[in-house]
């Protein structure tokens, strides 16, 4: 009874579809849009305007308006083909032409910054068509482990741990909650969640999800961006039916991380959670700064709320602001008002500019320079439980 099949089976959300101390060393991250790609082309366009007018005889006393205009303009004018000849009187003596290198450089320029656009485009995937994101903020590797209660009292019922790890190009992460006490005494329970993918400018793009419980089948899903689809899997290797996917959209655990790495605005932000069972429209929402009193200290954090469109569940997210945004308390309600509340009791992250987990002699050093923090260093304070 304690183990609701409903809300224990959800260090993340399952099966809804979508997510201070002063005193330890701060991580201070940045998660900030990176540049538009076509903007970071730095290839100057030499304008050949400048020369013409320089050279251009002394207007008539009244001018045409055509002569006013921007010089890009009147060139512009001057090249195309069919243009009125009142756009200048027929006596005015036309403009010496442009000296050859200057047409040399201005027709050498121009091929130079489309070839440059279209190297930068490839190099970041095709995102003059996505507002890239910037990762460099989201620690390389790292874990948390969270306390897991259930009700309004907070009976704790067992532990969950999450781990994750990336090198820029791809990540993969996991959480795994088994019952403690009192509870593990008279019930054994296991539950976890993987999730493997890409990192792009997108943020994480999910490749496969998995979930694996105590007396039940497995279920998955498998990712088909360029088909636009997912399938969902129960048991072993049979399919049993796919639904329609968007770029942005997420499986329940790295949820986790994306509105962390990608920002939330303070408009609602739609997108489909997948499960191993099904694919569910949510959306997103910034409720706002507070601080929470956890058993690793008192942090800065911003709260995001995630909820299913059919309003089976709701799920909130307190991102750690000095901490790399990472997840460090998560709480869900379901349709029936049964509460599971999750809260870190130790987090270890990499610290800023390390290498990827397992790079040899760095990936050792990292690991010995983990930035860290622990339920026994601050006393335990159970925050009040907000709407």
């Amino acid at each position: 009874m304690l183990l609701h099949g409903l809300v224990l089976g959800v260090p993340g959300w399952e099966p809804f579809a979508t997510s201070e101390p002063k005193d330890p060393p701060v991580l201070h991250a940045s998660l900030a849009p990176l540049p538009e790609p076509v903007a970071a082309v730095a290839v100057p366009v030499a304008p050949p305007p400048a020369p013409v007018a320089a050279r251009r005889p002394k207007p008539r006393p009244k001018p045409a308006p055509a002569a006013d205009a921007a010089p890009a303009a009147v060139i512009a004018m001057a090249d195309a083909p069919g243009e009125p000849a009142n756009a200048a009187p027929e006596q005015t003596p036309p403009p010496p032409a442009a000296p050859a290198d200057v047409i040399a450089t201005a027709e050498e320029a121009a091929p130079a910054a489309s070839q440059d656009a279209t190297a930068a485009a490839a190099a970041t995937g095709g995102a003059q068509e996505i507002k890239g994101v910037s990762i460099a903020g989201w620690p390389r590797h790292g874990s948390i482990r969270f306390r897991t209660s259930m009700g309004e009292g907070g009976f704790v019922v067992g532990e969950a741990r999450h781990e994750w790890a990336h090198d820029d190009k791809r990540y993969t992460m996991s959480v795994a909650l088994q019952t403690t006490g009192m509870v593990g005494i008279f019930r054994t329970f296991h539950y976890a969640q993987r999730s493997e993918g890409f990192v792009g400018p997108e943020g994480l793009r999910p490749e496969t999800f998995s979930v694996e419980q105590t007396s039940k089948d497995p279920s998955s899903a498998t990712f088909d961006w360029s088909a636009g689809q997912v399938s969902l899997h129960r048991g072993r290797g049979r399919s049993d039916r796919t639904a329609p996917i968007q770029r942005g959209d997420q499986d329940l655990l790295s949820l986790w991380h994306q509105i962390g790495i990608v920002g939330a605005g303070r408009d609602v932000t739609e997108l489909t959670v997948v499960s191993g069972r099904e694919a569910t429209p949510a959306a997103v929402t910034v409720v706002g700064a507070e601080v929470q009193a956890l058993p690793i200290g008192r942090l800065d954090t911003l709260r995001v709320r995630a909820a299913a469109r059919d309003g089976r569940l709701r799920i909130d997210i307190w991102l750690a602001n000095s901490y790399g945004m990472l997840p460090v308390r998560i709480r869900i309600v379901d349709e029936k008002g049964e509460i599971l509340d999750q809260q870190a009791i130790e987090l270890r992250l990499s610290p800023p500019g390390s290498a990827a987990e397992g790079d040899g002699a760095a990936g050792l050093s990292d690991e010995q320079n983990m930035i860290e923090l622990r339920a026994e260093d601050h006393p335990p304070a159970r925050p009040p439980f907000g709407n």
